[in-house]
């Protein structure tokens, strides 16, 4: 699994914040593209984001078995252990936002706050023929067909993580305990729906993203605010 380690230059907390990207995308797209690192630097935050199984540069299986939940969860684990990072700030983004809160009910140890972009309650693969991904008219076939396409994607890898991922459907029970939480999306974000709801229930906090769907989001300024404020509030001397 290719990874990208990104020290501060000027550390103010030594817990890194983990950044997990979306389907059909990786660490370069999603994040350092949109300027995350940047971000995270002026906030004195080492980032550590993987390319996900299946994206970026990273091994790309065509078996969807091996795109379950838990693979992706072992796959960070180990990447933290071979780091010697004992705890993160795990942001999310979409499929990341999933895996962020799976880490967290695995590993809740791991995990000292969660922050789940571009994410929300609802099946985001609702009305999906998965062994035709990209040929409907769902939200998701219109994801699919958009990221199907880019540079340095495998289609049919792409299509066995989404065969993966729907064997394994979201569930808001059990919940990750003890863990603060953030929930971010677009307000246009219709994969993401039902996101302000679920924060509560959980309780967490919510953060509606003006004028942006899920494509294009993640590179709000506001969503970067949010993030590095509520962030802020986990270092040291913060009580949070």
């Amino acid at each position: 699994m290719r990874y990208a380690d990104l020290p501060s230059q000027d550390p103010i907390d030594d817990v890194p914040v983990l950044l997990l990207h979306g389907f059909g995308t990786n660490f370069d797209m999603n994040w350092r593209a949109t300027g995350w690192p940047r971000v995270l630097e002026e906030a004195g935050r080492r980032a550590i984001g993987p390319d996900l199984r299946g994206h970026g540069a990273s091994d790309k299986p065509t078996d969807h078995r091996l795109y379950l939940p838990e693979h992706f969860v072992a796959d960070i684990l180990a990447m933290l252990d071979e780091l010697g990072v004992r705890a993160v700030d795990a942001v999310g983004y979409s499929m990341g936002s999933r895996l962020a809160w799976e880490l967290a009910l695995t590993a809740p140890e791991r995990v000292r706050s969660l922050v789940l972009g571009g994410f929300g309650p609802a099946d985001a693969l609702a009305g999906l023929d998965t062994a035709r991904p990209g040929e409907g008219d769902s939200p998701f076939d219109h994801v699919y067909r958009t990221v199907a396409g880019l540079a340095g994607n495998d289609a049919e890898a792409l299509a066995a993580c989404v065969r993966g991922q729907a064997a394994r459907p979201f569930r808001e029970e059990p919940r990750p305990e003890g863990v603060p939480l953030l929930v971010a999306a677009g307000a246009r974000d219709t994969v993401a729906e039902g996101a302000a709801a679920f924060a509560g229930r959980c309780g967490g906090s919510y953060v509606e993203i003006p004028g942006r769907d899920h494509a294009n989001a993640v590179s709000s300024r506001v969503f970067k605010q949010a993030v590095a404020d509520f962030l802020g509030g986990r270092g040291p001397g913060s009580g949070g």
